[in-house]
């Protein structure tokens, strides 16, 4: 008769172990904004087109490939797998909506601009984006008023 054995993970981590420290600043606007009072790495969406893994990084890659050549469905898919490893990658909606706008799903397009600003942080540039997105998916949809309401916000 076998026995099974059990294993214990033990942490790497004590409880005496100082914080990651942020060295970065962000510059909005052109103006470098001060460090945080709190320099803890806090978790936050991926900004740009930063990805977290070489798999997602790889998948972005071919996207960019495939929306070239005129392949969006092709493109789409490859962002949807990228979207299953990294489903809080607010730069990978972002490009899924694209692809939905270029292919006329502007309800799409619309909605998964919305997930991408929910998600994003502190990426001013990215939320402008989305607002654009937004605003261009609503006038074709004929919803001049929400249309105007994101044109609004880019002002």
């Amino acid at each position: 008769m076998l026995t099974a054995g059990c294993a214990t993970l033990v942490p790497t981590e004590t409880a005496d172990e100082e914080p990651a420290k942020v060295e970065d600043r962000v510059v909005v606007d052109g103006a470098v904004l001060p460090l945080p009072d709190e320099p803890e790495i806090r978790a936050r969406s991926i900004p740009g087109s930063q990805a977290s893994s070489p798999v997602v990084a790889n998948l972005l890659a071919k996207a960019d490939g495939q929306q070239r050549s005129g392949q969006l469905d092709a493109a789409a898919n490859s962002l949807e797998r990228a979207l299953r490893i990294e489903p809080r990658n607010a730069h990978l909606w972002f490009r899924l909506a694209e692809i939905r706008y270029q292919q006329g799903h502007w309800q799409q397009a619309a909605q998964m601009s919305a997930k991408s600003n929910t998600l994003v942080n502190d990426d001013h540039q990215l939320r402008r984006r989305n607002w654009y997105l937004m605003a261009n998916a609503y006038n074709a949809l004929g919803d001049h008023a929400k249309a105007n309401h994101y044109r609004a916000k880019l002002q």
